[in-house]
């Protein structure tokens, strides 16, 4: 009659025996083998790694610098004020208008009043006197101004709102 063995009678056989003072080498070798040969995966060796890829440095994205000079502006008068051109005021606020050397201002007055306008400061108009050639402006004229020429930076206002800050602005000329 044929008896099977588990694993735990195997184990508890080579302890009793060995306890007896037999030689257990030959069956430990014999379970030892197989469990060795196991536990490297079949006698494979895994690939060997290599280091990771350095992670690149990203380029660093310039800040942005300031928008570009306009090649001039054009600004409509209403009874709320001065306000700039939709295209122009994507870059620029009234109150910090860029130009670049040689263009020129165009001002519409849309309200039903009377508008003079005129370089700052007030009482003197001299800053920027090209900006006096847009002057008085009847309800629906427009006048463009002569070309800026010089280099500087200029207020305007309409003569008469002075000191209303609605009805003003600045405007700086830049080169090319």
């Amino acid at each position: 009659m044929r008896h099977s063995l588990q694993s735990g009678d195997f184990v508890a056989m080579m302890a009793k025996g060995c306890a007896a003072g037999k030689r257990c080498l030959t069956l430990l070798v014999m379970l030892a083998l197989p469990v060795a040969v196991l536990s490297c995966g079949g006698g494979t060796s895994p690939a060997a790694s290599s280091a990771p890829a350095p992670t690149p440095t990203p380029t660093p994205t310039p800040a942005p610098g300031p928008p570009t000079p306009l090649s001039g502006a054009t600004i409509t008068i209403t009874a709320a004020g001065f306000s700039l051109d939709q295209t122009s005021l994507k870059s620029y606020p009234l109150s910090d208008l860029h130009v670049y050397q040689g263009s020129s201002l165009t001002f519409v007055n849309s309200d039903t009043q009377t508008h003079d306008v005129l370089s700052d400061p007030f009482g003197a108009h001299n800053d920027c006197p090209e900006l006096n050639t847009a002057g008085f402006l009847t309800p629906g004229q427009a006048r463009t101004t002569v070309p800026l020429t010089v280099l500087r930076s200029c207020g305007f206002h309409d003569h008469q709102n002075e000191g209303n800050t609605l009805f003003g602005g600045k405007v700086t000329i830049e080169a090319r």
